[in-house]
């Protein structure tokens, strides 16, 4: 028996351990009606070439003289198309004696296998993301990254996808990796004898009820550098990748354990999961390395992308406002999610109106358990509040928001993405004053939706066109019309009058600013592709800029004959620093693929901020709405 499992142990990646998984097979098999047979899936991590995993996938029982394999164009919480089959290469499909069958590639992310019946598996190589970002938008967290002997980010769905109408069907999942590596993830890793395998590598198996939970499960695979802990009965795991060991997980997990655990103290009886895990890879930033920074949530575990040059400080900074926010998203849409959701079509995807709730409500929540917890001041939650106002100004708000989320994906609406983490925690905010006026402030957003949780859950996808209704009865008419006005309609929302309700003052007044930069926002950025520098900006442009004509989007050619591109963008910090009040000035710009030009005076540039205060004229209403909805 000993020398029996070595023999297949050594016939792994031939893949004669599926055998020994599902057990012997013959050449033949009864035809069903309906193939329910598990896929078996390999990644072969150990022998990289060029950068490069191979793929394996093995499938019995198909009863249809053709059948396609997709890779998925788009992912649960992804919102763009990514079009993953441009990863792969040389995709082949074999018989079960090992004959060539017949494979025709359709668009970047469907292979259609002739003599299917014969189909005893299909192999290919899979390139990763992180080092080629200059020639795609894959977002960094969302993407891949293959580093020899070093790191594997394995977001699944860019590894392993599905055959057309089987993405029920369960998954057994083998990865071969250097032993000095090990795995990190949420999904429990199957035990596996790997007891008389001499070589200096190891198998994990793994095994998933459906594609969709293949999707929901990153893993990470890095010589380990973890930490855990338990937040009542949540076991959470930080799994940290520092190439230059600038940043251990034991150093930082002080800090990740006091804001989840803020966040389950917040969340109260809410439990969607009993493991969550924070997959950190901490990049150079250079070139050749992942520079889209932030995270993608996942069901029970979160995939950070963050630059390691960060102090430990920084760090810590940047880990609490993006994983507090995907910690949330074990709320919505784990537990509350459309029909849309749970019945994810990875190739023809079709999107929820309610982008409001699964991003604007966990955003709004990220914020709002920092101050009813004493992670933050009541000062700086309102600056926080300030600046989803200010950077939500940039965006059209004459675009009802359930019509940009059912577009999300095409043109005009895709450039609005970003600001259901803007406006939509504006909106969830709102909510939130609208049932604690209500209610006497006993009842606020996060009661709304611990109902609708236990209306609905995680097995009860909800239909878009009934949300609203579910609302109003767990909540008030008054809830409905404002989503009805402003959600469903594009009524711009008077946020002065909602804040005021709590007895907090709206006001605006002009701040000094510096030419190309206030605070520490930009109001120029730089292409890597064409290397122009191009006004854009998160907040309204400065007086001076705003006088002079400029537009988002304008490329800047020149200032009085200086010519400036992303080489020497930084100079324009400086040369501006040496302007004098009155002096003339002369813009050259790109509008449109015109050439303009644009004469003014220099004057002293300021910005309209908004300022939020507490009223000092409070009302004993508005002070116990303001106490019940920050806990102050």
């Amino acid at each position: 028996m000993q020398r029996t499992i070595h023999t297949i142990k050594n016939l792994v990646f031939a893949f004669a351990i599926f055998n020994l998984a599902t057990g012997c097979k013959t050449t033949q098999h009864p035809v069903t009606s309906k193939n329910v047979s598990t896929i078996r899936a390999s990644i072969d991590l150990v022998n990289v070439k060029d950068d490069k995993v191979k793929v394996e996938i093995q499938i019995d029982n198909l009863n249809s003289d053709t059948i396609s394999y997709y890779l998925p164009k788009i992912v649960p919480g992804t919102y763009q198309n990514n079009s993953f089959g441009k990863y792969i290469d040389d995709l082949k499909a074999f018989d079960h004696e090992s004959n060539s069958i017949y494979v025709q590639k359709y668009g970047d992310n469907r292979w259609k296998i002739s003599d299917a019946k014969q189909l005893d598996k299909i192999t290919y190589w899979v390139n990763d993301t992180f080092d080629s970002e200059s020639s795609h938008d894959v977002f960094s967290p969302t993407g891949s990254n293959i580093i020899k002997d070093k790191n594997y980010i394995l977001n699944l769905y860019a590894f392993v996808g599905y055959f057309g109408g089987m993405e029920e069907n369960k998954y057994k999942l083998f990865i071969k990796h250097p032993s000095s590596l090990e795995a990190s993830a949420s999904i429990e890793e199957i035990l596996f004898d790997n007891a008389t395998n001499t070589s200096k590598n190891d198998i994990d198996y793994f095994a998933f009820k459906r594609y969709a939970d293949v999707v929901d499960n990153p893993i990470m695979y890095s010589i380990p550098d973890k930490a855990s802990f338990k937040v009542n009965d949540i076991e959470v795991l930080l799994s940290v990748y520092s190439k230059n060991k600038t940043h251990k997980a034991a150093r930082i997990m002080p800090q990740m354990e006091r804001m989840i655990r803020a966040q389950k103290d917040f969340l109260g009886n809410i439990n969607s999961t009993k493991k969550y895990s924070i997959l950190l890879y901490l990049s150079s930033a250079k070139s050749d390395d992942a520079h889209g920074f932030g995270a993608l949530e996942h069901n029970t575990s979160t995939v950070v992308v963050l630059p390691e040059s960060l102090s430990h400080e920084k760090l810590n900074e940047a880990l609490i406002d993006v994983v507090s926010h995907e910690f949330f998203h074990i709320v919505t849409p784990l537990t509350i999610h459309s029909k849309e959701i749970h019945n994810f079509d990875y190739n023809s995807p079709k999107m929820s109106e309610h982008l409001w709730l699964y991003e604007g409500t966990t955003e709004y929540f990220s914020m709002l358990f920092q101050i009813t917890q004493g992670l933050i001041t009541k000062d700086e939650f309102f600056e926080r509040i300030v600046g989803k106002i200010e950077a939500s100004s940039s965006f059209d708000d004459s675009i009802a928001f359930t019509t940009m989320s059912k577009n999300i994906l095409v043109d005009p609406y895709r450039n609005s993405y970003r600001n259901v983490y803007e406006k939509g925690a504006l909106i969830s905010m709102c909510l939130d004053i609208i049932m604690r006026e209500k209610s006497d402030g006993v009842y606020g957003l996060l009661d709304l939706i611990k109902n609708l949780s236990v209306r609905y859950g995680i097995d009860v996808p909800f239909d878009d066109k009934e949300l609203i209704n579910a609302i109003e009865e767990d909540s008030y008419p008054e809830v409905s019309a404002f989503l009805q006005t402003h959600v469903m309609n594009n009524t711009p929302i008077d946020y002065e009058f909602y804040l005021n309700k709590a007895g907090v003052l709206y006001g605006i007044k002009n701040a000094p600013s510096s030419y190309f930069i206030f605070k520490q926002d930009p109001f120029v950025t730089g292409s890597e592709v064409t290397k122009e520098v191009i006004f854009t900006s998160d907040i309204p442009f400065n007086s001076f800029l705003k006088e002079l004509g400029i537009l988002e989007g304008d490329v800047l050619l020149s200032i009085n004959k200086k010519e400036y591109n992303l080489n020497n963008i930084y100079d324009l910090f400086g040369d501006s620093n040496k302007w004098k009040i009155g002096d003339e000035i002369t813009f050259r710009i790109k509008r449109n693929n015109e050439i303009m030009t644009l004469k003014s005076n220099v004057t002293k540039p300021t910005v309209e901020k908004i300022i939020l205060e507490q009223d000092p004229k409070i009302s004993e209403q508005q002070k116990m709405l303001l106490k019940k909805w920050i806990n102050d």
